[in-house]
């Protein structure tokens, strides 16, 4: 459309033509739209990458962009150094005086908006998760999401992989939020420090990369508690760090690990990271598999 026909639909009073141009101009730039020049007048399309921008798009980023500059979770970046004390506590703890997790649990639009956030990513992820990784999940009868938000991934790969018992399992006001009307996902409210429910095999999808060292082996050995013991596995679905790598992605996978030190108090890790943990854990191997994302598939076996 025109610069005219866009300033006729925005919901503003006596748009100005001149400021709005300015815009579009920087947007054609930096190739979220083309120009074209159609009877005299330029007329602007999108371009694919802005997709991404649009609130109906299934792999809509507009949720993580909005929850990551709210005023709230930018003020722990603006403090930054506040969090660089090595007495356990975040950038986040420091500045809105709970943890990142206690806030979302006190404030339900904010944890509305992040699960919403999360989810998006997720579309993104599990895509490339499901696509390169069949073989792993053909072989599984049961599976147990944890932390599985509003239930995107399960019912990703429930829908993809019919024959796949699956458990969503968060925490109460997080299970309450979610997804209710997927026929072969049950719902079990819960706390991954203390019980997981037993399964053939349990996902935690971008859910350690939140924790401690202490707090992931934790989590796991509860994890190995619940996995069957034969033909059981852990599918940890995380960044694994290479950090001479000069791959395209490497500077996004360091970026999430200055997100984790800001706000979680957690981490991304390396290989060697990764087989520290699943050894104190007790679990007996594992294996790194790359896939089309940022983050990796690492299998954890009994």
């Amino acid at each position: 459309m025109t610069v005219m026909e866009l300033a006729s639909k925005l919901q503003i009073s006596n748009p100005s033509s001149d400021r709005l141009y300015r815009i579009l101009r920087y947007l054609v730039h930096v190739r979220l739209l083309n120009v074209t020049q159609v009877d005299g007048l330029k007329r602007y399309a999108i371009q694919s990458a802005a997709k991404f921008l649009l609130r109906d798009y299934d792999k809509s980023m507009v949720p993580i962009i909005l929850g990551m500059t709210k005023k709230e979770f930018m003020s722990s970046w603006h403090n930054i150094k506040d969090g660089l004390s090595d007495d356990g506590s975040t950038a986040f703890d420091k500045v809105m005086g709970m943890s990142f997790f206690e806030y979302l649990e006190e404030n339900p639009s904010q944890s509305k908006l992040f699960n919403e956030a999360m989810a998006g990513e997720t579309r993104l992820l599990t895509a490339s998760l499901i696509n390169d990784c069949k073989d792993i999940f053909r072989e599984v009868e049961s599976l147990v999401d944890i932390g599985g938000g509003n239930g995107t991934t399960i019912k990703a790969i429930s829908d993809a992989f019919p024959h796949i018992n699956c458990t969503l399992f968060d925490l109460p006001h997080v299970v309450a939020d979610s997804d209710h009307d997927h026929p072969n996902i049950k719902r079990v409210a819960g706390d991954m420090f203390e019980s997981i429910p037993s399964s053939q095999a349990i996902l935690l999808k971008l859910i350690l990369h939140d924790w401690s060292d202490e707090d992931c082996v934790r989590i796991l050995k509860r994890c190995r508690e619940a996995v069957a013991k034969e033909g059981g596995k852990v599918i940890i679905v995380d960044v694994a760090l290479e950090e001479e790598s000069k791959h395209e992605l490497s500077n996004a996978r360091l970026v999430l690990d200055i997100d984790m030190l800001v706000n979680t108090g957690g981490k991304e890790r390396s290989k060697e990271d990764w087989e520290k943990l699943i050894k104190l854990a007790g679990f007996g191997g594992f294996k790194i598999r790359h896939i089309a994302a940022i983050q990796s598939v690492i299998e954890v076996f009994p």
